[in-house]
């Protein structure tokens, strides 16, 4: 939005301007027509001055004017107006219930429903609501927590016809009161529908305390609007001060639960709320709750199959750390994810989806210098599947194309379970920079910028839309991070006691090839890990690493060699034995000497070759 434009909005919105109007309708003609359209600028701002009219009674022609501007106004008021209903007189009540039948849209059908099922209303406003509830074509079967639930959803989901301005850094949350009337309380658009979700669902669950569904809504929600706001930098005035934080919300109601809150971020692909949810259940989640939630589709399942790798090492883990001891199908790719967080991730990956040849050079020359892989460019999603069927994932598509053509490319690459939830950066310019920008409001996973960027600004849209949609790259760290965890969990598993429904020597290989690639603490945890699996090949790779090694980590071998051999004899060569042995006559320092003849003992040697320590 231009400085013109803002100044614009501004005038429109100021409220002394619309008071003024407000008062001009009860003119000339031409004082109404300057009124009017004024107010029909000012929009959702201008409800407050309105309706303050029609409830004070005492100018009945300037009531009935400002309830047609109201109409006028229409989808944005539609909040203001059930807001305010619920305290106001039976005459104004059913004012608004025609009101809100002649602008049409159903997020009012909660606030009627609780009008008309409330039976200490006059049956005149029961009716209105009920007149208006037929109107708007309401499922009246089910219940007002049911109904509350919807709207919840339909927040939740991001519904456009929900978001009053979509282009405006901030929009309004309503609340009523005697005394002051309508007052807005503006809240930044990135996290507008998280906070009308949140609100949603707590009426719900204020209605019927056995709903789940609300409580996982409400969980949800909240768990996004602390993302979206910390990515985007702004404060939360409804919800910022709240004396638990969200990941209590998601953690206190269980693993059921927790289960429903990553089925609606999975639902949503929104990786940033997968995550915190798998957070969630890493805390709560034990054998027995692993898979319940079947019937919302089995989200652990989907996780282990999302596109964003983090996500499915993540739920590997979950799932790893529970020790499961009944077979659930997907053993093998549990294996498989914590065998890939082991061996490391490369560079992220990236495909560009580009009007031609030398646009897809220069998106992709500068996703090179950003540290992405280039995959493939084309100048249809549909070019792109040769080259994506060989990758697990995509990590972000640039797409610089017609704006007649995004959208259809964006329900190509939603098709494809390589890109489903990867981040899309879309390049636009002039009259289409705004219109995108509406269309993808700030927070999601898809993001407009201006094509004549410079290079330092694609790369800040880049890193910003990675953090707002999964939680940033994946780098060195993280990825390192990642493989402590895969391999602590895995060394649980040779530890545990609960059965082999997951096997860690399905994580055989990699632990054999990371005791050679890994180093410093890492590698240590993959000689643990390899001290306590029962095979040859393990207790072979562990003495060839302790004997190659020097120092402290030699001694530190040597331990896990021994530990080895005395849980699962000696299985060793010929040769390991001789050097062993030659070990033991040449130590020269302490530490490095009891560590060999500890193993020395566990192997069971004859004692002749250390008979000449004995004097």
């Amino acid at each position: 939005m231009t400085r013109i434009e803002s100044g614009r909005l501004a005038l429109a919105r100021d409220p002394q301007r619309i008071q003024e109007a407000v008062e001009m309708l009860a003119g000339t003609l031409r004082q109404r027509m300057i009124a009017e359209r004024r107010l029909e600028a000012a929009g959702e701002y201008a409800v407050s001055a309105l309706l303050a009219e029609i409830v004070s009674g005492k100018d009945t022609a300037l009531a009935l004017s400002c309830r047609d501007l109201i109409v006028k106004v229409g989808r944005t008021s539609v909040y203001p107006l059930c807001t305010a209903m619920e305290s106001l007189d039976a005459a104004t009540q059913q004012t608004i219930c025609g009101m809100l039948t002649e602008i049409g849209y159903e997020h009012a059908v909660p606030a009627l429903r609780g009008l008309a099922e409330d039976s200490t209303n006059t049956m005149d406003v029961r009716e209105a609501a009920e007149v208006a509830l037929r109107s708007l074509g309401a499922n009246t079967s089910v219940s007002l927590s049911a109904a509350w639930a919807d709207l919840s959803v339909s927040h939740f989901k991001g519904f456009a016809s929900l978001l009053p301005y979509p282009a405006d850094a901030e929009n309004m949350i309503w609340a009523y009161d005697d005394f002051t009337g309508l007052q807005g309380t503006p809240v930044a658009t990135e996290i507008y529908h998280s906070i009308r979700s949140m609100q949603a669902a707590a009426r719900s669950v204020a209605l019927d305390p056995n709903n789940d569904y609300g409580v996982a809504l409400y969980a949800a929600a909240n768990l996004r609007r602390e993302n979206r706001a910390e990515t985007a930098g702004v404060t939360d005035p409804v919800y910022g001060d709240q004396d638990r934080s969200p990941q209590f919300y998601a953690t206190a109601f269980g693993t059921g639960i927790g289960q429903q809150v990553l089925a609606l971020g999975l639902g949503e692909n929104d990786t940033a709320l997968v995550r915190d949810a798998l957070a969630a259940l890493a805390i709560t989640t034990g054998d027995m709750g692993l898979f319940s939630g079947e019937e919302f589709g089995g989200p652990l399942r989907q996780a282990l199959r999302y596109p964003d790798r983090r996500v499915r090492i993540e739920a590997a883990i979950i799932v790893a750390e529970a020790q499961p001891r009944a077979s659930f199908g997907d053993e093998p790719l549990v294996m498989a994810e914590l065998s890939n967080a082991i061996q490391g991730y490369g560079q992220p990956s990236a495909v560009v989806v580009a009007a031609t040849e030398e646009d897809a050079q220069v998106a992709s020359a500068g996703l090179v210098d950003a540290g992405y892989v280039v995959l493939a460019s084309a100048t249809t999603v549909d070019g792109l599947t040769d080259a994506m069927n060989n990758a697990s994932v995509v990590d972000l598509v640039v797409m610089d194309v017609d704006a007649s053509r995004v959208d259809s490319n964006l329900r190509s690459l939603r098709a494809s379970a390589r890109t489903a939830a990867s981040p899309v950066l879309v390049f636009a310019t002039g009259v289409d920079l705004p219109a995108m920008r509406a269309a993808f409001p700030a927070g999601g996973s898809v993001m407009a910028i201006d094509r004549n960027a410079s290079g330092s600004g694609r790369l800040s849209a880049m890193n910003q839309l990675m953090a707002q949609a999964s939680g940033g790259s994946l780098d060195e760290t993280a990825a390192l991070i990642y493989a402590i965890e895969a391999t602590e969990a895995v060394n649980a598993l040779a530890a545990g006691t609960r059965g082999d429904v997951l096997n860690p020597q399905e994580a055989l290989s990699t632990y054999l090839d990371a005791l050679q690639s890994r180093s410093g603490g890492l590698r240590m945890l993959i000689a643990e890990g390899l001290s306590e699996m029962d095979t040859s090949e393990a207790q072979v790779a562990l003495i060839d690493a302790a004997l190659d090694a020097t120092g402290s980590e030699q001694i530190e071998l040597l331990g896990y060699a021994t530990a080895s051999v005395r849980s699962f004899g000696n299985q060793t060569t010929a040769d390991q034995v001789a050097s062993v042995l030659s070990l033991v006559q040449l130590a020269d320092e302490s530490d490095l000497a009891d560590a060999a003849a500890a193993l020395h003992g566990a192997l069971d040697l004859p004692g002749g070759s250390v008979l000449q320590f004995v004097n």
